[in-house]
């Protein structure tokens, strides 16, 4: 791969770092083979484990508060997040090829860039969508719970656009999805959840 299209891809918001990563092991390949297999095993998990727990966590969660009168933000929320899910395995069985072909081709470290962006991008929608659809439910707790997982979307997005603040990418989808799952088991056990618009 040439200078140029290395510096290229350093542009990109979220190829930069497993780029270097591969040139520094395409240079320290014999010494570097435990990382490698470490780096498979971690990609396999997330491809065949943690992409498809993750994945029905938030169906769950968007299906229950969509037929709970979370309105069409839950439903765009689902669309947001089938897109997510095919550009994680895009970005992860990419990985797993680049660990078994260092440094990579171009091409690969394109689909890596792509698939790694627009994951989060389309995570992003989808924590905006249940806050969306949290304050479209109502209730203090609902509104309160969707203004926080709408703020941790903006933040999210935020360390997307800017490579200063990138700590805000994970911290932002972390708050939100914990808003989440909070707000599912407060209204498990809440004495109305046997009522039909029940969240779970």
């Amino acid at each position: 791969m040439s200078w140029k299209s290395a510096a290229a891809l350093h542009e990109m918001p979220m190829a930069s770092g497993l780029c270097e990563l591969c040139h520094a092991m395409a240079y320290r390949a014999a010494r570097d083979r435990c990382l490698v297999a470490a780096l498979d095993r971690a990609n396999t998990v997330d491809l065949y484990g943690f992409i498809w727990t993750y994945g029905a966590f938030l169906l769950c969660f968007l299906l229950a508060i969509g037929r709970g009168g979370g309105g069409t933000a839950a439903y765009l929320g689902i669309v947001a997040l089938v897109a997510g899910l095919g550009l994680d395995v895009l970005e992860t069985a990419t990985q797993l090829r680049l660990t078994g072909e260092l440094p990579g081709t171009p091409s690969a470290l394109q689909a890596l860039a792509i698939g790694s962006t627009g994951k989060y991008i389309a995570l992003s929608l989808v924590t905006l969508c249940a806050g969306v659809a949290m304050v479209a439910r109502g209730g203090i707790c609902g509104t309160l719970a969707g203004i926080a997982c709408i703020a941790g979307s903006v933040a999210a997005f935020a360390g997307l656009v800017l490579p200063s603040h990138r700590g805000l990418l994970t911290t932002g989808t972390a708050v939100g999805w914990l808003v989440m799952l909070v707000y599912a088991v407060v209204s498990l056990l809440r004495p109305g959840r046997a009522r039909p618009d029940a969240v779970v």
